[in-house]
């Protein structure tokens, strides 16, 4: 029997039972859908993560405390904060690095007449804006004589400013950080995310000023430092020269035993892919387990379809069709209501997978509508597989039907 009748007669049988084929493919329909749409997802706040990571700089590595080590677990509440300004001195004037500004951060209610507001406060140095560049509005940034003078100065993000301001110039008025008045210098312009935290609702002021005023500590939290070389060797040459400042000995360079932690872009963005790698192949293989439940369904249809058309097989086989015939008669079957259900699938996954990018516009205006092309091939080939794996017994069993003892069958 040629092709053409093989599918022809295939569609027909299906047709007569569209409401039974539909169903029957309800599981590939949705496995396939689900895993285009956690592949889709999966890769869009993979995209999303990776932006705000590369929006920190090649260039610049990141000293915290903690142990030097990354396979010593989550960070201890309980560990010691072994970072000062001197580090950050130390950096510059004996290693790569052209700029290093240290920082301390806390979250606290700010206020500025009738208006206030809860948002982040950075004790930053004068050299906050060589590594992290971003463009003063209007008035000026935090100085050096700031930092030395532990002056009560404020550089407002654009957000918080027309929050607390409105229309007014915030330059010269005060603002209320935990209780301390604190006279606004400048405005920046706005900067966006960066590593998921809105830069234009934070509030800048100097880190002696933080340390003192607002924390009580005598520690920085990290120190950001522009490496004027290669990041790596940058990182071994940080590493030496705090653990000189820190009086540790460690000739045989283990991390585990320093009291801070070195790291840059490339740190995270490896970790980053590796997060994102194990939590999509996760939730896709949650997703594929319904293509397992579709590939059952579609045998056990096709099983009563051989039930169902016993006399017709007889019939059939006492006119001359072969086994081979019937075998592939059957498969075709299979196959096709497993493409079928890949279709509808696919459709659906992308369907979803767009209407999930704008919800989260809504709250992530950069979010980027991923459809991975690999993901909708896997999908349209587990579908053909999951047709003939689960056909083939169904179809095997109606080619070895007796033809004499089909036609007697009630």
């Amino acid at each position: 029997m040629r092709l053409i009748d093989l599918t022809t007669t295939a569609y027909e049988s299906l047709r007569r039972n569209v409401s039974r084929s539909l169903l029957t493919v309800l599981g590939i329909v949705i496995g396939i859908a689900a895993v285009i749409l956690m592949l889709s997802l999966g890769q869009g706040a993979q995209a999303y993560v990776l932006n705000q990571v590369s929006a920190l700089g090649s260039d610049v590595m990141f000293v915290e405390a903690g142990s030097g080590s990354s396979e010593g677990g989550p960070p201890s509440p309980f560990t010691d904060q072994s970072l000062r300004l001197e580090d950050a001195e130390a950096l510059v004037a004996q290693g790569p690095f052209e700029y290093a500004s240290s920082v301390v951060i806390t979250s606290t209610a700010v206020s500025a007449g009738e208006n206030s507001a809860f948002t982040e406060i950075a004790g930053v140095d004068q050299l906050q804006l060589d590594v992290f560049p971003a463009t003063i509005a209007s008035g000026r940034f935090v100085e050096a004589e700031d930092v030395a003078g532990h002056a009560r100065v404020a550089v407002l993000g654009s957000e918080i400013a027309a929050d607390l301001f409105g229309d007014q110039d915030p330059i010269g008025q005060r603002v209320l950080v935990k209780r301390l008045a604190m006279r606004v210098v400048g405005v920046l312009d706005p900067q966006g995310s960066k590593f998921f935290q809105n830069l234009d609702k934070r509030i800048y002021i100097p880190v002696t000023t933080g340390q003192r005023e607002l924390l009580g500590v005598d520690y920085v939290h990290y120190i950001a430092a522009k490496a004027t070389g290669d990041i790596e060797q940058a990182k071994d040459d940080a590493r030496a020269i705090l653990r000189d400042a820190h009086n540790i000995d460690n000739p045989e360079q283990d991390l585990s035993k320093d009291d801070f932690h070195v790291s840059s872009q490339a740190d995270a963005v490896a970790i980053i892919g590796a997060v994102g790698f194990a939590l999509t192949a996760l939730l896709s293989s949650i997703a594929a387990i319904s293509l397992l439940v579709g590939g059952i369904g579609i045998m056990n249809m096709m099983l009563v379809s051989v039930t169902e058309r016993t006399r017709e097989i007889g019939l059939r086989k006492a006119i001359g069709a072969t086994e081979s015939e019937v075998l592939q008669q059957f498969l075709l079957e299979a196959v096709m209501l497993t493409l079928l259900g890949g279709v509808l699938g696919i459709a659906l996954g992308i369907g979803g997978s767009f209407a999930a990018s704008i919800v989260i516009r809504h709250f992530v205006p950069v979010w980027a509508f991923i459809v991975p092309p690999s993901g909708v091939a896997v999908s349209a080939t587990v579908a053909t597989i999951t047709g003939i794996a689960f056909g083939y017994y169904p179809a095997r069993r109606a080619a070895r039907l007796d033809a004499i003892e089909a036609l007697r069958y009630e």
